[in-house]
Parts: structure tokens; sequence; C-alpha cells
């Protein structure tokens, strides 16, 4: 039987017993995250002897996902009531051994790792707040005059340098750039004669990126792009300069992104001193540590 299931068991007699408990349950969640010296934990509701406290129906409650504030006594009574019915099956499975077996152990302990290491990503960002000057910092990075420009570009990509220098040849002399893509591109883009659309210098790979920002209006490559799907020529048939999001509209964008990189270097430094050993393996062994993941980029 799943845990989730136990949230469809309906227990009215509970339900009465705590309701005069309610306003307990609102002012411990009220008061948890915001006070250093948070008052002590009050018990909610005993079950066979078992004290459960305020602090503890919330933990419950986030261990559910569930991510609303408990501001209505329906919501209250139905998460008390799962409480109540998730430990009466807790206690069960302690009194019959149900918690020695090798899986249980194994889960439970992993359930306490993540528990604690979430607790203690969030006990780091308490003390290492990002700040509003590194917000700031990060998008002037992000929006500076070049990363704004938007290119109408247009390419052939083909196999062969020899055959980009030919293609070029041809356009010097005067043939028309979507007629050599239809012919010689090997890009789904041939259909449109090349033509990609409007791009940022960040949205291609670099070789062509650094080629097609070093373009004017009107021109195309003088010698062939080389990138890892094959050779290049662009042509940039026009160029325009975005205007960048307004600063408080992408800020948690970048305040994300940038605990990301704060996560990322404190596990590298805790990788960098650990030691892992993998069993099987001759001697220890120490893992890359991961890379921060990007938060989605401003557009």
């Amino acid at each position: 039987m799943k845990i989730s299931m136990i949230k469809n068991i309906k227990t009215c007699a509970v339900a009465l017993a705590i309701s005069a408990l309610l306003p307990m349950l609102s002012i411990a969640e009220e008061n948890a995250p915001k006070e250093d010296k948070a008052p002590a934990p009050q018990t909610i509701v005993t079950i066979n002897g078992e004290p459960v406290t305020d602090l503890e129906v919330l933990a419950f409650n986030a261990l559910q996902g569930n991510q609303n504030k408990l501001d209505s006594q329906q919501a209250q009574v139905q998460l008390l009531n799962q409480l109540v019915n998730t430990t009466l099956l807790a206690q069960a499975a302690e009194k019959e051994g149900v918690d020695k077996l090798p899986q249980v152990l194994a889960a439970l302990k992993m359930t306490r790792i993540q528990v604690l290491a979430e607790a203690k990503v969030n006990d780091y960002f308490a003390k290492h707040p990002v700040t509003d000057e590194e917000i700031k910092a990060a998008y002037e990075k992000r929006f500076t005059k070049e990363a704004l420009q938007e290119y109408k570009v247009s390419h052939i990509l083909v196999k062969e340098e020899q055959e980009a220098k030919d293609i070029i040849a041809a356009l010097e002399k005067g043939e028309a750039f979507d007629k050599l893509a239809k012919e010689h591109s090997l890009d789904s883009s041939k259909d449109a004669g090349g033509e990609l659309g409007w791009v940022g210098r960040n949205q291609v790979v670099k070789p062509f990126g650094d080629a097609m920002s070093t373009l004017k209006k009107g021109e195309f490559s003088k010698t062939p792009v080389k990138s890892q799907f094959g050779w290049h020529v662009i042509l940039v048939e026009d160029i325009r300069a975005q205007e960048p999001p307004p600063l408080d509209q992408v800020k948690e964008q970048f305040r994300i992104q940038l605990q990301q990189q704060q996560l990322a270097k404190l596990v590298s430094e805790m990788r960098s001193k650990a030691k892992v050993e993998v069993a099987g393996a001759e001697k220890a062994t120490k893992a890359p540590a991961p890379e921060a993941k990007p938060a989605p980029q401003a557009k």
C-alpha cells in the first residue's frame, strides 16, 4: 500500500479531536522560518503515546511536496489526519519488525541523507545570500551591447572546405545565395535558401557566432567557417539591437543562477577534500564534481 493512498482515508473522530489545536499549527507555520529563536515545539497530537510536535507536522507537510500554506481549517485537518494514519502504519511496521528489512533501512538512510543535504543547502544560502550587487553585475555581464545584437542570417553548410571555397567564389561572381544554398547545403534550412532567421551570438555554435559577429549588413564570409557540423558560408542580411529586459523582471532568474554556481563551487571544494572509494577499484577514486545547471536564460 503506497503512502499516497493514506490521504484518502477519512477519520472524522480524529478531525474533531484535533480541530481545537489548529491555531497552534498556524502560529508554528508563521513563526518557524522567520525567527532565529523560535518558540519551543508544542505537541499537536499524541498517537499511541508518541507525541508529534507542530514542527514535525510542518516537516511532514513539506515531505509530502505540499508548497501551499496551511491557511484553512480543512487543509490542516486533512494534513493531520494523513499524519495520524501514516504514523499508525509506521508504528505497526516497527512492531512487526518491518523497519529492520534491508531495503527499508536503505530507504531510511537515503531519506535522512537527502533531508540533511537540503538542510545544509538552505543553511548555506541563508549565511551566504546572493547580494543585489552580484545580481546587477551578472545582469550587466549577460546583457552587453554585443550580446544584445541580433543577426538575420543565412548559411550554406557543406562537408568539405574546398566546396565552401567554391561557393564563396560563386557568390563573388554574383550568384544568388539562396540558389546556392538549395543546391549545395546539407542543413535543413536549404529549402528556405539557407535562412535561419534572427539569432543571437549565444544561440549558435561559437565558431559560427564569432564569424557572424564580424560581418556587416549584407556581407557574406570570405573564408569558410569550420564547426563540428562541417564548413559554413555565412550571409548576414540584417542587424538589429534588442532591448534588455528590466532588471526587476529577471532578478530571480539571476539569483537562482548565482546560487547554483555557489552550490557547485561548494560541492567541488567538498569533493576535492573527500575520499571516495568505488567498490572494486584498486585505488581511491575521486569522481568529477557536477557542473552547475544554468537557469533558463532571460530573454
